[in-house]
């Protein structure tokens, strides 16, 4: 659990921690519950990759529970500094290629959902799952939201049902769920909308057959012809997309964890 509220404001994390240590002793065995103070976006940083080192000596996997402020942007710090997603993606997916794509990412800061924004077909995955809320919510509806999920997930030890008391404990919509899997999904579904329509295929071909013109290319391709080896290209692409996001050249073993198919 990692605390950026800003000193003399109401302090959900560490009610949230105090309570959590008590259910994990209450139903033991449980996982461990750690507590971290970072004042600023540069230790936030360091912490992540605090948790990096030990994941990668200790065979470690956190699950890394944020509270601070944030908006569309990013996240803000107790001391008042910084740090947008693009910034924040890079350690934050190193961690989770430590933790072999284990990594779950609650985000107890407004609108912290839009991590997922960042991302792109071509990223690794950041993480494997992340929650966030979807707007602007006070402390009393974050806190009643995660407690629920938390103290289920100690006392069940089932996560379908941590999810279900979250979702009865706060207003519908509040928050947004997604899996690596589902990211990517999304991804690749608007990635064919924006580029693998007629009208964005044909823009495509006009455009590389002018790059081709001006390389000097004597035998210049038609546009149709162009924009065949673009549809043609797209499994390829599609894997490629799929290998890199689900880290398959680090771990073969993803290639059946992740079915994810081409669908053209």
């Amino acid at each position: 659990m990692v605390d950026s509220i800003p000193r003399g404001e109401y302090n959900t994390a560490k009610r949230l921690f105090e309570d959590l240590q008590t259910y994990a002793f209450a139903y033991s065995p449980s996982p461990a519950v750690h507590y971290a103070r970072v004042e600023s976006a540069a230790e936030f940083i360091q912490y992540i990759l605090k948790c990096r080192k030990d994941a990668e000596e200790q065979d470690i996997v956190p699950m890394l529970h944020i509270e601070c402020h944030g908006d569309e942007d990013g996240f803000q710090f107790a001391d008042g500094s910084l740090a947008d997603w693009d910034e924040l993606k890079l350690p934050i997916t190193e961690l989770n290629i430590a933790t072999d794509l284990n990594l779950m990412v609650a985000v107890a800061a407004c609108t912290g959902g839009a991590l997922a924004k960042v991302i792109q077909l071509g990223d690794r995955a950041p993480f494997w799952g992340l929650i966030g809320p979807t707007q602007t919510l006070n402390a009393g509806e974050l806190e009643k939201a995660y407690a629920a999920l938390y103290l289920t997930l100690l006392s069940t030890k089932l996560p379908a049902k941590a999810v279900e008391a979250m979702d009865l404990a706060t207003r519908p919509g509040l928050f947004w769920r997604t899996t690596s899997q589902g990211l990517f999904e999304k991804g690749w579904a608007l990635y064919k909308k924006e580029h693998c329509t007629t009208q964005a295929l044909e823009l495509r071909s006009n455009r590389m057959r002018e790059r081709l013109k001006q390389d000097g290319v004597s035998l210049l391709p038609s546009t149709d012809e162009l924009k065949s080896r673009l549809i043609a290209h797209e499994p390829i692409a599609f894997k490629r997309y799929r290998q890199t996001f689900f880290m398959c050249d680090l771990f073969p073993e993803h290639s059946s964890r992740f079915p994810v198919e081409y669908v053209p």
